[in-house]
């Protein structure tokens, strides 16, 4: 009996557990800069776009700029407590596109105000653009002579919206889902408490 009521206990604590799990959301995080609100070329037409993620051979860049003391530097006395890079990209438009490309790009959690700099890698060193660059509400604009990485830094509470915006895209257990395996555990419980009990009448007539 004790070796039933044992692996009755045990099948529970199994089931419940499972259906905990199973009820846990899953969380996706996406980044920040993922897509354009406009761009014009130095004539003033429409230019596409095109972010993506940067290139593994500029890891080591990337890695660079996320450090305050370079943040700093660049920006120097503009540089204000709490701001970071939120976001790297590998910007780009099409081949013969007019220079320079005036840029405005979706970032969540900017809004007028802001402190924002946009920081550009020219192939061996970052530096920083300063050439209309504002922050409108969810939005960075920025022209820019050439591109490639593109940095993005904003302040405290404008990262910490940012990141709230984009890290809770929890995904939650399907409703069908869920109710077939509650009852799959609610069944086997049943089986295995109807099993003690013809154990223990069969001891009893025994």
């Amino acid at each position: 009996m004790k070796k039933m009521i044992a692996l009755l206990s045990a099948a529970v604590l199994t089931v419940a557990t499972a259906v905990t799990a199973f009820a846990l959301p899953s969380v996706s995080v996406d980044g920040v800069v993922t897509k354009t609100e406009s761009a014009v070329d130095a004539n003033g037409n429409a230019v596409t776009v095109e972010i993506k993620d940067v290139p593994e051979e500029y890891k080591a860049a990337v890695e660079e700029v996320k450090k305050e003391e370079t943040i700093k530097e660049l920006l120097g006395a503009d540089f204000k407590e709490g701001m970071q890079v939120v976001d790297v990209k590998e910007v780009s438009v099409p081949e013969g596109t007019a220079f320079p490309v005036t840029i405005t790009f979706s970032v969540p959690g900017v809004k007028e105000g802001t402190a924002v700099a946009v920081l550009h890698y020219n192939g061996s060193a970052w530096e920083r653009i300063t050439k209309d660059v504002k922050a409108g509400n969810g939005t960075i604009t920025a022209t820019f002579d050439s591109l490639s990485p593109v940095a993005f830094v904003v302040d405290k509470e404008a990262a910490e919206a940012a990141s709230t915006s984009t890290s809770t895209s929890a995904k939650s257990p399907k409703t069908g889902e869920f109710n077939v395996l509650g009852m799959a555990g609610i069944v086997a419980i049943i089986a295995l408490g109807g099993m003690a009990v013809t154990y223990s009448r069969k001891r009893k007539e025994a």
